[in-house]
């Protein structure tokens, strides 16, 4: 009896574990604060996935000077970040620092974590900002007529109070 006890324990709390899964990616959007940022997309096909839009942000390539901490951290390659946004006068969020621990912030700041990568310049030191949102599916053979309309783009984004963040919708400025 207590081994059957004990298989039942465990397939609840695999259930349990996927319903977390779902939840934590449904709950961005109930808690989640929408953010609006500047893309230039492009538009490639996967076989598997079907269509995508590929995305840069304004928010992706940062001045060094924005870095707020040791730079030497930034020579070792590949480095965890936190960028903290603010809003601007036109309602876009743009970079205000970037830093390698997560700072506090105000309540109309946002806090995104990305990957950050040091790339030297003719001109200037800069970051290369990876935030894991740079590719967005659409339907099937829409692809096509977002790449039409890829002169300039609005991602909103919504940011959740933990640090998760998605892509709600992509418009046309």
């Amino acid at each position: 009896m207590n081994k059957k006890r004990g298989w039942i324990i465990v397939v609840i709390l695999q259930v349990l574990f996927l319903l977390f899964i779902a939840g934590s990616y449904y709950s961005i959007d109930y808690f989640g604060k929408e953010i609006k940022i500047k893309t230039a997309p492009v538009d490639p096909r996967e076989i598997l996935y079907g269509d995508y839009v590929t995305l840069r942000f304004e928010i992706s390539t940062v001045s060094l000077a924005k870095w707020v901490g040791d730079a030497s951290l930034l020579e070792r390659g590949d480095r965890s970040v936190y960028v903290v946004l603010s809003e601007n006068k036109e309602g876009y969020y743009v970079v205000k620092n970037v830093y390698p621990n997560k700072p506090d912030v105000s309540d109309e700041q946002i806090i995104l974590k990305g990957r950050a990568e040091r790339i030297w310049g003719e001109t200037s030191d800069q970051l290369q900002i990876d935030y894991g949102i740079e590719r967005y599916y659409v339907q099937e053979n829409t692809g096509t007529e977002l790449e039409q309309q890829a002169g300039d783009m609005d991602a909103f984004v919504s940011v959740s109070p933990w640090g998760s963040h998605k892509i709600t919708s992509l418009k046309p400025r």
